[in-house]
């Protein structure tokens, strides 16, 4: 099973990443694996982040309070890593994902990381099926 990895990482461009593949990558079943939340300095001090993550959560991902956003929980004002380990991987039906896209990092109170205060970057590892575009 192929690996996708995502690095988002806060920037003066309103939180946006712009992510760039090898190749496209053809609809089918994602599963997300580990988040690894990397924080530096004071920390930060909310309970939570929010990405925005067009292949995953424009359909398949929702909170109880924002749609379309993936809600990744965080210990309040401490410094270091935080992984997020999924067993199993969080199944996502994902549509043809483009060889260039844009991701955002957003704070609990859904404005966007711009700068690397208090957030390093927040990785992805997602599982999938095939790596072929057909």
């Amino acid at each position: 099973m192929p690996t996708l990895h995502l690095r988002l990482t806060p920037n003066s461009n309103n939180g946006i990443t712009k992510c760039l593949l090898s190749n496209p990558l053809k609809a089918q079943k994602f599963r997300l694996h580990s988040i690894v939340v990397n924080k530096q300095s004071n920390g930060y001090n909310h309970g939570h982040i929010y990405l925005r993550i067009p292949f995953a959560t424009a359909s398949q991902v929702h909170t109880s309070d924002r749609k379309g956003y993936l809600l990744v929980p965080t210990a309040k004002s401490t410094t270091g890593i935080e992984i997020h380990n999924f067993s199993d991987g969080l199944p996502i039906e994902a549509d043809n994902i483009p060889q260039s896209f844009e991701c955002q990092i957003l704070q609990a109170d859904m404005t966007p990381f711009t700068s690397n205060t208090n957030l390093l970057s927040v990785d992805l590892y997602y599982g999938y099926e095939s790596h072929s575009l057909f």
